[in-house]
C-alpha cells in the first residue's frame, strides 16, 4: 500500500539558508527577488507549500549568517500575491505580537490568496535572538511560555470564529471584540515544540506538529512517538511533519564532496553565537536539543546533525524509509541551493519513492 504525503519548503528568507558556512551557496543572498524565484519554481514543480522563519537576528562570525533576511509575514503577503496555488506558512512569535494583530493581518492574507496561508507558531527560545530588538519577554519561565501560547491561541481562533469577543486570561484582556470579515476555512497552525509541554500545545491547539526528522534511529523513534502521544491525547488528525535537510548530488561521491566542501568553511563562530543564544535563556534547561539542532548548533557541522547526503536515487529510498518507519504525514526539506537542488529532487527523488511506497505531489 503506498502512502500519500504532503512536501514543503523551508524557504531561505535568511542569506545562506540553513548552511553555515562561508562555502555555502552564494545564491542564497537573503532577498527578497530570490526568494520569489524560489517559491515560484516550487509551485511549477508541484511542492504543497513553503514556510518561512521568523528571524530577528543575524550571527556573528565571517559567513555574516543571516545577518540580512526578510520579515515573515510581509513576505508571506507577497508570495500570496505572486502565486496561485501553493500553501504559504508564515512565522510570527506569540511573544512578541498582541494576538489580534495576527488575527487581522490572517485574515487580510486569506483576502489575497483564500484558503492558502497558513502560520506556524513560536515562543522563542533564542535570548539573543529576540532581545537585541527589544522583544524578549521577562518574567516568564519555559512552560509559562506555552501557557502563554494556549491563551494566544484560543483568542485568535475565537476571533475568526465568533462575531463578538470578551476575554479575560492571564496574559491577555478583550472587550467587545470584533473583527470581520473571516478567513474563507480556518488557517492552518503549526508549532514545532519539541519539549513534552511544547508538544502538548501543538496537539491541543494545531493542525501540524513540525518534528526534526533523519535516519538515525533516535530521529524514527521521534515520529513514532509524536503520533502515538497524539492518538493518545485523542488528537488523531494531527499531521507529523519532518524537517529533513537534503545535501543531493548526482552520485553519493559527489553530494558527499558537497558535504566535505561546506564543512570545510563551517563557521565555529557563527555556531558558537547560536549556543550563546540558548545559553543566555534564564530556562536553558528547557531549551530542547531538537531546538539546537534547527538552529543549527551543530558542534563542527556546517548543517543540522541528521542531514541526509546522498545521489538523487538513493535518497528516494532512505527518505521513504524515514517516512514509513517515522509514520510522517509530510516533510519540509532544507537544501543547500534552493533553485537547482529543489528542481532536481522534484524530478529525480520525490518520484522514485513511489517504488518504495511514498507518493507525493511534486513533478
Amino acid at each position: 500500500m503506498t502512502k500519500t504525503i504532503d512536501v514543503g519548503v523551508f524557504i531561505p528568507v535568511g542569506n545562506h539558508g540553513w548552511i553555515h558556512s562561508t562555502n555555502s551557496p552564494d545564491v542564497e543572498d537573503g532577498s527578497f527577488a530570490r526568494v520569489l524565484d524560489v517559491t515560484r519554481s516550487a509551485e511549477a514543480l508541484g511542492y504543497d507549500f513553503v514556510l518561512s522563519p521568523g528571524i530577528w537576528r543575524g550571527r556573528k562570525g565571517p559567513s555574516e549568517h543571516w545577518m540580512r533576511s526578510l520579515e515573515s509575514m510581509t513576505t508571506s503577503a507577497a508570495l500570496l500575491q505572486a502565486t496561485s496555488r501553493i500553501g504559504v506558512f508564515a512565522t510570527i512569535h506569540m511573544t512578541v505580537y498582541q494576538p489580534a494583530i495576527i488575527a487581522k493581518m490572517m485574515t487580510t492574507l486569506d483576502q489575497i490568496a483564500p484558503g492558502r496561508v497558513g502560520l506556524n507558531l513560536v515562543t522563542g527560545s533564542s535570548y539573543l535572538d529576540l532581545s537585541h530588538v527589544g522583544l524578549w519577554r521577562d518574567g516568564l519561565n519555559h512552560d509559562e511560555r506555552y501557557d502563554l501560547a494556549d491563551e494566544w491561541t484560543q483568542v485568535v481562533k475565537r476571533l475568526w470564529t465568533e462575531k463578538v469577543v470578551s476575554h479575560r486570561g492571564k496574559f491577555f484582556e478583550l472587550q467587545d471584540a470584533t473583527m470581520g470579515p473571516k478567513p474563507s476555512r480556518m488557517p492552518p497552525l503549526a508549532n514545532a515544540g519539541a519539549s513534552g509541554r511544547g508538544f502538548r500545545f501543538a496537539v491541543e491547539n494545531c493542525d501540524i506538529a513540525f518534528i526534526g526528522s533523519g535516519e538515525e534511529p533516535k530521529y524514527l523513534e521521534l515520529g513514532r512517538q509524536a503520533k502515538a502521544m497524539a492518538k493518545q491525547m485523542g488528537k488523531v488528525d494531527l499531521k507529523v511533519y519532518g524537517l529533513v535537510t537534503l545535501i543531493p548530488g548526482a552520485t553519493d561521491e559527489e553530494a558527499q564532496a558537497r558535504a566535505d566542501h561546506f564543512n570545510e568553511g563551517v563557521d565555529l563562530e557563527c555556531l558558537a553565537d547560536i549556543a550563546l543564544g540558548y545559553d543566555m535563556n534564564p530556562n536553558v534547561k528547557d531549551v530542547s536539543a531538537a531546538s539546537r539542532r534547527l538552529a543549527g548548533e551543530g558542534r563542527g557541522k556546517a548543517f543540522s546533525s541528521g542531514a541526509m547526503i546522498g545521489s538523487y536515487e538513493s535518497l528516494s529510498k532512505r527518505l521513504a524509509r524515514v517516512v514509513l518507519e517515522s509514520e510522517l504525514d509530510g516533510v519540509i526539506l532544507i537544501v543547500p541551493d534552493y533553485i537547482a537542488d529543489l528542481d532536481a529532487v522534484a524530478r529525480e527523488t520525490l518520484p522514485r519513492m513511489a517504488e518504495h511506497g511514498v507518493a507525493c505531489r511534486v513533478a
